[in-house]
Protein backbone atom coordinates (compact mmCIF):
# COMPACT_ATOMS: atom_id res chain seq x y z
CA UNK A 1 0.00 0.00 0.00
CA UNK A 2 1.57 3.57 -1.08
CA UNK A 3 3.06 5.49 1.93
CA UNK A 4 0.76 8.22 2.91
CA UNK A 5 2.05 11.96 2.65
CA UNK A 6 3.38 13.55 6.08
CA UNK A 7 1.68 15.80 8.20
CA UNK A 8 4.37 18.53 7.14
CA UNK A 9 3.59 17.32 3.22
CA UNK A 10 -0.27 17.58 3.84
CA UNK A 11 0.74 20.84 5.44
CA UNK A 12 2.52 22.85 2.62
CA UNK A 13 -0.12 21.44 0.54
CA UNK A 14 -2.64 23.42 2.20
CA UNK A 15 -0.21 26.88 2.30
CA UNK A 16 0.12 26.06 -1.91
CA UNK A 17 -3.57 26.13 -1.85
CA UNK A 18 -4.06 29.15 -0.16
CA UNK A 19 -1.33 30.96 -2.16
CA UNK A 20 -3.31 29.71 -5.28
CA UNK A 21 -6.20 31.00 -3.76
CA UNK A 22 -4.68 34.46 -3.10
CA UNK A 23 -3.26 35.06 -6.54
CA UNK A 24 -6.50 33.63 -8.20
CA UNK A 25 -8.02 36.00 -6.15
CA UNK A 26 -5.89 39.05 -7.53
CA UNK A 27 -5.33 37.82 -11.10
CA UNK A 28 -9.81 38.23 -10.79
CA UNK A 29 -9.79 41.40 -9.04
CA UNK A 30 -7.55 43.06 -11.81
CA UNK A 31 -9.16 41.75 -14.76
CA UNK A 32 -13.06 42.31 -13.68
CA UNK A 33 -12.08 45.87 -12.37
CA UNK A 34 -10.49 46.59 -15.40
CA UNK A 35 -13.64 45.14 -17.27
CA UNK A 36 -16.08 47.57 -15.06
CA UNK A 37 -13.94 50.70 -16.45
CA UNK A 38 -13.68 49.45 -20.09
CA UNK A 39 -10.22 49.29 -20.30
CA UNK A 40 -9.19 45.72 -20.40
CA UNK A 41 -7.34 44.96 -23.91
CA UNK A 42 -6.51 41.16 -23.29
CA UNK A 43 -3.71 41.06 -26.58
CA UNK A 44 -2.08 43.72 -23.71
CA UNK A 45 -2.68 42.20 -20.31
CA UNK A 46 -2.05 38.72 -20.84
CA UNK A 47 1.59 39.93 -22.94
CA UNK A 48 3.15 40.85 -19.44
CA UNK A 49 5.45 39.06 -18.41
CA UNK A 50 4.19 39.39 -14.65
CA UNK A 51 0.69 37.93 -16.31
CA UNK A 52 1.76 35.06 -17.75
CA UNK A 53 4.32 33.84 -15.03
CA UNK A 54 1.23 34.49 -12.53
CA UNK A 55 -0.66 32.30 -14.33
CA UNK A 56 1.89 29.70 -14.53
CA UNK A 57 2.30 29.97 -10.69
CA UNK A 58 -1.21 29.18 -10.24
CA UNK A 59 -1.92 25.72 -11.88
CA UNK A 60 1.73 25.34 -10.68
CA UNK A 61 0.75 25.82 -7.18
CA UNK A 62 -2.70 24.08 -7.63
CA UNK A 63 -0.86 21.07 -9.27
CA UNK A 64 1.89 20.93 -5.90
CA UNK A 65 -1.04 21.74 -3.53
CA UNK A 66 -2.96 18.28 -4.76
CA UNK A 67 -0.33 16.32 -5.29
CA UNK A 68 1.02 16.84 -1.92
CA UNK A 69 -2.13 16.29 -0.12
CA UNK A 70 -2.03 12.24 -1.98
CA UNK A 71 1.33 11.49 -2.79
CA UNK A 72 4.25 10.77 -0.17
CA UNK A 73 6.56 10.60 -3.35
CA UNK A 74 8.02 13.82 -4.46
CA UNK A 75 7.69 14.70 -8.18
CA UNK A 76 10.99 15.47 -10.40
CA UNK A 77 9.05 17.34 -13.11
CA UNK A 78 6.76 19.67 -10.42
CA UNK A 79 10.54 20.35 -8.58
CA UNK A 80 12.15 21.51 -11.90
CA UNK A 81 8.82 23.68 -12.51
CA UNK A 82 8.98 25.63 -8.97
CA UNK A 83 12.51 25.66 -9.82
CA UNK A 84 11.96 27.90 -13.09
CA UNK A 85 9.02 29.79 -11.29
CA UNK A 86 11.15 30.67 -8.37
CA UNK A 87 13.61 32.09 -10.43
CA UNK A 88 11.31 34.07 -12.23
CA UNK A 89 9.50 35.34 -9.12
CA UNK A 90 12.03 37.53 -8.19
CA UNK A 91 12.88 38.55 -11.06
CA UNK A 92 9.37 39.78 -11.46
CA UNK A 93 9.56 41.16 -8.18
CA UNK A 94 12.64 43.09 -8.45
CA UNK A 95 11.86 44.58 -11.82
CA UNK A 96 8.70 46.10 -10.73
CA UNK A 97 9.99 47.08 -7.23
CA UNK A 98 13.24 48.54 -8.47
CA UNK A 99 12.22 50.41 -12.04
CA UNK A 100 8.66 50.40 -12.25
CA UNK A 101 6.94 51.09 -8.80
CA UNK A 102 5.65 54.45 -8.86
CA UNK A 103 6.22 55.55 -12.31
CA UNK A 104 4.26 58.31 -13.50
CA UNK A 105 1.43 56.83 -16.03
CA UNK A 106 0.14 58.26 -19.14
CA UNK A 107 -2.48 60.82 -19.69
CA UNK A 108 -5.47 59.41 -20.29
CA UNK A 109 -3.74 55.62 -19.07
CA UNK A 110 -6.39 53.23 -16.66
CA UNK A 111 -4.85 52.96 -12.81
CA UNK A 112 -6.76 51.17 -10.91
CA UNK A 113 -7.37 52.23 -7.26
CA UNK A 114 -7.05 48.89 -6.18
CA UNK A 115 -3.83 48.54 -5.20
CA UNK A 116 -3.53 44.42 -3.80
CA UNK A 117 -3.63 42.53 -6.61
CA UNK A 118 -0.33 44.37 -8.08
CA UNK A 119 1.15 43.66 -4.41
CA UNK A 120 -0.10 39.96 -4.08
CA UNK A 121 1.71 39.61 -8.13
CA UNK A 122 4.68 41.31 -7.27
CA UNK A 123 5.21 41.02 -4.10
CA UNK A 124 3.65 38.25 -1.82
CA UNK A 125 3.86 35.68 -4.44
CA UNK A 126 7.09 36.26 -5.36
CA UNK A 127 8.01 36.17 -1.27
CA UNK A 128 6.15 32.82 -0.57
CA UNK A 129 7.94 30.95 -4.11
CA UNK A 130 11.55 31.71 -2.38
CA UNK A 131 10.13 30.73 0.93
CA UNK A 132 8.98 27.32 -0.35
CA UNK A 133 12.07 26.87 -2.18
CA UNK A 134 14.31 27.38 0.53
CA UNK A 135 12.47 26.08 3.29
CA UNK A 136 10.85 23.50 2.01
CA UNK A 137 12.49 19.81 1.46
CA UNK A 138 13.56 18.50 -1.42
CA UNK A 139 12.66 15.06 -2.15
CA UNK A 140 14.22 14.59 -5.91
CA UNK A 141 17.69 15.60 -7.56
CA UNK A 142 17.47 17.82 -10.31
CA UNK A 143 19.69 17.75 -13.07
CA UNK A 144 22.13 20.57 -14.11
CA UNK A 145 19.85 21.05 -17.59
CA UNK A 146 17.27 22.83 -15.64
CA UNK A 147 19.29 25.94 -15.83
CA UNK A 148 19.29 25.82 -19.68
CA UNK A 149 15.27 24.99 -19.87
CA UNK A 150 14.81 27.32 -17.51
CA UNK A 151 16.18 30.18 -19.55
CA UNK A 152 13.87 29.07 -22.65
CA UNK A 153 10.77 31.14 -21.79
CA UNK A 154 12.55 34.47 -20.87
CA UNK A 155 14.61 34.42 -24.15
CA UNK A 156 11.23 33.12 -26.21
CA UNK A 157 8.98 35.68 -24.46
CA UNK A 158 11.56 38.59 -24.89
CA UNK A 159 12.20 37.80 -28.82
CA UNK A 160 8.33 37.81 -29.39
CA UNK A 161 7.82 40.76 -27.22
CA UNK A 162 10.49 43.00 -29.27
CA UNK A 163 9.20 41.21 -32.67
CA UNK A 164 5.43 42.48 -32.03
CA UNK A 165 6.12 45.64 -30.57
CA UNK A 166 8.72 46.66 -33.82
CA UNK A 167 4.97 45.42 -35.72
CA UNK A 168 2.48 47.29 -33.16
CA UNK A 169 4.89 50.07 -31.70
CA UNK A 170 3.38 48.66 -27.80
CA UNK A 171 5.98 47.41 -25.72
CA UNK A 172 4.60 45.88 -21.90
CA UNK A 173 7.77 47.44 -20.39
CA UNK A 174 9.20 50.91 -21.05
CA UNK A 175 12.94 49.63 -20.80
CA UNK A 176 12.41 47.39 -23.53
CA UNK A 177 11.16 50.15 -25.94
CA UNK A 178 14.05 51.04 -27.84
CA UNK A 179 12.23 54.56 -29.37
CA UNK A 180 13.19 55.93 -25.76
CA UNK A 181 15.87 57.97 -24.56
CA UNK A 182 18.02 54.69 -24.38
CA UNK A 183 17.73 53.37 -27.51
CA UNK A 184 18.02 49.87 -28.62
CA UNK A 185 21.26 50.02 -26.37
CA UNK A 186 19.47 50.57 -23.24
CA UNK A 187 17.05 47.34 -24.11
CA UNK A 188 19.92 44.96 -24.83
CA UNK A 189 21.71 46.70 -21.24
CA UNK A 190 18.30 45.30 -19.36
CA UNK A 191 17.44 42.59 -21.36
CA UNK A 192 21.26 41.19 -20.47
CA UNK A 193 21.22 41.99 -16.90
CA UNK A 194 18.08 40.57 -16.60
CA UNK A 195 19.51 37.06 -18.20
CA UNK A 196 22.36 37.72 -15.78
CA UNK A 197 20.01 37.33 -13.17
CA UNK A 198 17.57 34.70 -13.98
CA UNK A 199 20.63 32.99 -14.75
CA UNK A 200 22.21 33.33 -11.22
CA UNK A 201 18.88 32.46 -9.09
CA UNK A 202 18.43 29.54 -11.41
CA UNK A 203 22.14 28.39 -10.54
CA UNK A 204 21.06 29.44 -6.93
CA UNK A 205 18.23 27.30 -7.02
CA UNK A 206 19.90 24.43 -8.18
CA UNK A 207 22.39 24.53 -5.72
CA UNK A 208 19.83 24.94 -2.85
CA UNK A 209 18.38 21.85 -4.17
CA UNK A 210 21.78 19.98 -4.50
CA UNK A 211 22.12 20.82 -0.83
CA UNK A 212 18.91 19.41 0.22
CA UNK A 213 19.58 16.41 -1.68
CA UNK A 214 22.90 16.32 -0.26
CA UNK A 215 21.92 16.17 3.43
CA UNK A 216 19.09 13.70 2.80
CA UNK A 217 21.64 11.61 0.60
CA UNK A 218 19.56 11.46 -2.33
Amino acid sequence: MPKPPSLLRRSLGVIALIAAMTLAVSLATQISDQLRNDAFVPEEYFSYFTIQTSFANLAALIAVGLFNLQSAIESAALLAVRHALMAYAVVTGSVYNLLLRDLPTAPGEFVSDIAFPNEVLHVVIPIYLVADWVFSPHGARLPLRVIGLGLVYPIVWVGFTLIRGDLTGWYPYGFLDPTGPAGWSGVWTHVAGIALLITALLALGLWINRLYCRIRGI
